[in-house]
């Protein structure tokens, strides 16, 4: 073509002016009819090419042909002194010589004769692979399943960042980065578009390669040494079986739950920036339709459920703990000493466990850890005490108190607990980063502190005296019901009737406080009941008034 090109400057010199633009418009008709050809050999029903399949001889003819455009397009310039539109269909560099001869025509009287500007080449015939570029996407797909194959077992960490990450996810995004460098080399159009399409389901296969690096679930149905630790929900899928879902979390294994925290973090921001790069680069017909929330969304719901993961983790890790502590005999306990041994052992799982999750997961994860696993504990120690502990002697509340005021202190610094303060230290802590701050959050204390404070009132008024319990209660526990004033009396053991006699001191009338008493029904059962009773009784009023209306009439 090119010879041909040239030989109609010999073989008919001086009959086509230069302003005709021959060469250009030769050129361009070319590059159609090759587009035509193209598409005929890629997707033509009779003319299909069977290497129009083959993604590595694709490629070579969309980048062999991408070349021809660029080539002939600098031939033009160079040899022809065509004019080239800029990308935004202004004029080229060119134009300022342009402006030069065309005063200098002016000048001299003559009319001008130099070229306009026109529209570039590139894109003209390889414009043609744009809708049959699958095999080159399944390719890249290919390769990024590869490397998510070799993700679920590869634990390598990346300590590079200012928190650990698994090197599986810089990897995954590097290879992206090089793919779209690849893929805009050669096209930003469908292609591209269609590579995005590809990152979207990768990157949210990954996420589900993170989730799977997370233990399983405990089974619901299996009971845990018959103690049902009290669940946490999470955000607005409160109530759904995962939320629900309880996890044991093997000695060493809430480091690995951890860099599941940090990485998911890590790909929910990468995910962002990479979005925009997409919207930037790809042409503009499809920017309004690149939005990668529903990744980002993928990865902090893993973040979620690791979270959950170490809270209920954390849970099953204090089963024995409190095992022991409803297996000691606290009606016969005659002594008051130093912290109990279940308190002593659940320091040693709560501190080195609670110090290294504070070094390897980002700080506001951290704090949602602290504000669930303490709501939850106090909720499940102040549900153990009342179900499963019988009987409670005087000196027997007085060293759970002191048990619950050891607990108390440790839950109130429990979000700037320091790795001193443990010997387990996480093999990947990462060293030089801002000082942590020494203060707990106003929030978290005031919850703690509220939720202790039930547990000491429960434990105050059964430790009273029988016949101050009553006047202790009133004092010290405001706003308490029936129902925590029966609480304190089974925990101190008091008999059905003994029970029923206090209810009916405290203000209940004797029926109900029998009923309560004989069957443990709860405050809010009897409120029922009594709203039940009235209502029934207005509706018999009303009835009867109806009646008395109608004999009138």
């Amino acid at each position: 073509f090119r010879n041909r090109l040239g030989g109609i400057a010999e073989k008919y010199p001086g009959v086509f002016p230069p302003y005709w633009n021959m060469e250009y418009w030769l050129t361009k008709v070319f590059l159609k009819r090759t587009k035509n050809h193209l598409l005929a050999l890629l997707g033509g029903p009779q003319t299909k090419d069977p290497d129009a399949s083959d993604a590595t001889i694709l490629l070579k003819a969309l980048q062999k042909t991408i070349q021809f455009e660029k080539e002939v397009a600098v031939e033009l310039e160079r040899k022809y002194g065509t004019i080239f539109k800029d990308a935004g269909g202004k004029k080229g560099k060119g134009i300022k010589a342009f402006k030069k001869e065309e005063s200098k025509g002016e000048e001299d009287g003559k009319a001008s004769t130099d070229q306009d500007p026109v529209d570039r080449l590139l894109g003209v015939a390889s414009s043609a692979f744009d809708s049959y570029m699958r095999p080159y996407i399944a390719l890249e797909e290919q390769s990024m399943d590869e490397q998510l194959v070799k993700a679920l077992e590869d634990k390598t960490v990346d300590t590079r960042g200012e928190l650990p990450v698994f090197t599986t996810s810089t990897k995954l995004f590097v290879y992206i980065k090089g793919s779209i460098t690849r893929c805009t080399a050669l096209t930003k159009g469908h292609a591209f578009f269609l590579l995005y399409r590809a990152f979207q389901n990768s990157l949210r296969k990954y996420a589900q390669v993170l989730s799977n690096k997370l233990p399983p679930p405990i089974p619901q149905n299996s009971s845990v040494g018959g103690l049902s630790m009290t669940n946490v929900s999470f955000g607005k899928k409160e109530g759904t079986p995962q939320q629900r879902a309880s996890y044991r979390v093997p000695d060493g294994e809430e480091v690995s739950v951890c860099h599941v925290i940090g990485t998911c973090e890590y790909c929910a921001d990468t995910v962002e920036a990479l979005e925009d790069l997409i919207r930037d680069t790809v042409e503009e017909q499809y920017k309004s339709k690149i939005d990668m929330m529903g990744q980002q969304e993928a990865f902090h719901d893993i973040t979620a459920k690791a979270i959950r993961v170490l809270v209920t983790g954390l849970e099953n890790r204090l089963e024995e703990p409190l095992n022991i502590m409803c297996d000691t005999d606290w009606g016969v306990f005659d002594e008051v000493g130093e912290e109990s041994d279940y308190v002593r052992y659940m320091h040693k799982q709560i501190v080195p466990y609670i110090t290294l999750a504070r070094g390897l997961i980002p700080s506001s994860y951290f704090r949602s850890i602290c504000d669930k696993f303490a709501l939850s504990f106090t909720e499940t120690y102040h549900d153990t005490l009342i179900k499963r502990v019988k009987k409670v002697s005087e000196q027997g509340t007085q060293q759970l108190l002191l048990d619950v005021y050891n607990l108390k202190t440790l839950f109130l610094k429990l979000p700037v607990l320091e790795k001193s303060e443990t010997s387990a230290v996480a093999p990947t802590a990462r060293k030089g980063l801002p000082a942590k701050s020494t203060i707990a959050p106003a929030m978290y204390t005031k919850m703690v502190q509220k939720q202790f404070k039930k547990i000491e009132l429960l434990l105050k008024v059964a430790g009273a005296p029988t016949s101050l319990m009553i006047d202790v209660f009133r004092a010290h526990w405001v706003g308490g019901s029936a129902l925590d004033l029966q609480s304190a009396m089974s925990l101190k053991g008091l008999k059905r009737t003994e029970q029923a006699t206090m209810l009916e001191n405290f203000g209940l009338d004797p029926r109900t406080a029998r009923k309560g008493a004989t069957m443990n029904v709860t405050s809010t059962t009897i409120v029922t009941e009594r709203l039940q009773a009235v209502n029934s009784d207005l509706n018999q009023m009303r009835q009867k008034v109806d009646d008395f209306r109608k004999s009138f009439r």
